[in-house]
């Protein structure tokens, strides 16, 4: 028997016990923990959301501050005396500010309703009745439930309050807290980073103040649309350790163009595991790859492609998912296409499970394509992909060379800047601020080990051959002193003119040279 079914069916039988009452959970890796679910708003007043006067001229009345509510699904206290949440909940949840708050009937039934139409519009007519099966069917969470007193790994993301609350529910009885943020809508994914990011990282200022989130073990991921941000948050936020985007397009021609025109988007800067889910047809679509393959190279890759042809989008959602378990409508494919959510929702469990909790079965499942119980083999392809070195920026050199000295420093160096380009000591007035950082403190050594690297990688620079030369001066030797002033009159000489800098270089050079050896 291999680990991968080992550790598929060790969650199949801890499911809690509101998980065996549902249909929709049946097959799906529930963990041991009850969920609990809250929503809690909260206003951040360093944001304005609109401005002091309309388009008309009328001044704006009422809070303009940001808001910002938190979808919070956590491990909890089991009551078997409280219902738990049904998916008709989840239909129209987006519209709450908390978690009991009554909101008037034709309201709810027009979101209900909306919710039949996109399943219908998607995957063809259902009667009435099936859907009311559905919307009534219980889910795992229960509403302000207690949460436990132990501390968990933290997932955030933007809120899909329906799409991913079979997901969202999973993990937390897997033994996450999953905070998905109500957040505006941007008229592209570029500039959807500019409200989202702040939205997230305001709400982490609010939550690590709960007592049950170990903020040390954070991840984040999102469906569709909702994946583009996290993984742009996960270049530059430190706190994020891994980040998963589910069917997202990222890579995709128009997608990618409004993803990529975001100034937070820099695949050298994303240094976390990442986990690319997606399906086959429109994989071949994935134009720009190579940005995944090849650009994302400090960070541990999994592409996970779901073969089942003809997928659709909603497929990795609720929505695709209850089409099957509850809704049966989806013909000859449909036990595949329900295989195929399965598959994305192990994988998604597994990943954090390596990545956040270090867990041993968790991470044997990701080193190779386990078996997974009743389902095709052929029905998914995992490729991983090993993050490679990046090389240490002028911050964390300088460091390296005060405590490992400059030898090992060095060799770090040039071992790594073959693969890395993008780090700022490529940039040579870092690299020449920290050379004179050393000689001002007569660590001459370490200044001229700078210089000369700075020359090396900018040949044609003579004001960074005078740089050398000076720390050669300064520490004594006077034969480097004058090689190096021969190189920059050979550089110079070149020159067709000199500019006022260029003239005093050579001046430095010229008196060098004429300095006599002992």
């Amino acid at each position: 028997m291999s680990p991968g079914f080992l550790v598929f069916n060790f969650f199949l039988f801890t499911g809690i016990v509101s998980a065996q009452k549902s249909p929709i959970y049946e097959n799906l890796p529930v963990g041991k923990y009850a969920v609990g679910f809250k929503i809690i708003t909260l206003t951040d007043s360093s944001r304005v959301t609109k401005p002091e006067y309309n388009y008309l001229g009328e001044k704006n009345d009422g809070d303009r501050l940001r808001r910002i509510s938190i979808h919070l699904w956590y491990p909890a206290k089991y009551n078997p005396a409280k219902q738990t949440l049904n998916y008709g909940y989840y239909c129209y949840s987006s519209s709450l500010s908390a978690t009991n708050e009554q909101i008037a009937d034709d309201k709810k039934n027009n979101q209900l309703n909306n919710g039949k139409s996109s399943v219908e519009r998607w995957f063809g007519k259902t009667t009435d009745d099936a859907w009311q099966k559905l919307v009534s069917m219980p889910m795992l969470a229960q509403p302000e439930a207690i949460p436990l007193r132990e501390k968990f790994p933290l997932l955030i993301g933007i809120l899909r309050s329906l799409s991913t609350s079979v997901t969202n529910e999973l993990l937390a009885s897997n033994g996450y807290v999953v905070a998905m943020i109500n957040s505006e809508d941007a008229d592209t994914f570029s500039r959807s980073a500019l409200l989202e990011i702040p939205d997230m990282q305001f709400a982490l200022n609010y939550l690590k103040r709960i007592e049950g989130i170990d903020m040390n073990t954070i991840g984040t991921f999102g469906f569709s649309g909702s994946g583009f941000s996290q993984v742009l948050f996960s270049m530059y936020d430190y706190r994020v350790k891994a980040v998963a985007d589910i069917e997202s397009g990222i890579y995709m021609d128009v997608l990618y163009q409004s993803f990529s025109a975001s100034n937070y988007y820099d695949p050298a800067k994303l240094q976390v595991p990442f986990l690319h889910i997606f399906s086959c047809d429109l994989s071949k679509q994935e134009k720009y790859i190579a940005d995944f393959e090849q650009k994302t190279k400090f960070s541990k890759r999994y592409r996970l492609i779901i073969n089942q042809p003809a997928l659709h989008h909603w497929d990795f959602a609720a929505e695709g998912y209850a089409s099957c378990i509850v809704l049966k409508m989806r013909g000859a494919e449909q036990i595949n296409i329900q295989h195929s959510f399965e598959i994305a929702s192990v994988y998604l469990l597994n990943f954090f499970n390596a990545e956040l909790k270090k867990d041993a079965a968790a991470l044997t499942f990701l080193s190779g394509k386990p078996a997974l119980p009743q389902i095709q083999p052929t029905l998914w392809d995992i490729t991983v992909l090993n993050a490679g070195r990046r090389s240490p920026d002028r911050a964390e050199l300088e460091n390296i060379i005060r405590k490992k000295g400059i030898e090992q420093a060095m060799d770090i160096v040039r071992n790594t800047l073959k693969n890395d380009s993008a780090t700022n000591i490529t940039t040579w007035y870092y690299m020449n601020q920290l050379g004179y950082t050393f000689l001002q403190e007569q660590k001459y050594r370490e200044a001229i080990e700078i210089f000369k690297l700075n020359t090396e990688m900018h040949p044609g620079d003579a004001n960074l051959f005078d740089s050398l030369a000076e720390g050669y001066e300064l520490s004594g030797d006077k034969e480097n002193m004058k090689k190096v002033s021969e190189i920059i009159m050979g550089l110079l000489n070149k020159k067709a003119g000199l500019s006022d800098a260029d003239k005093g270089i050579k001046g430095n050079a010229e008196k060098r040279l004429t300095v006599q050896s002992k």
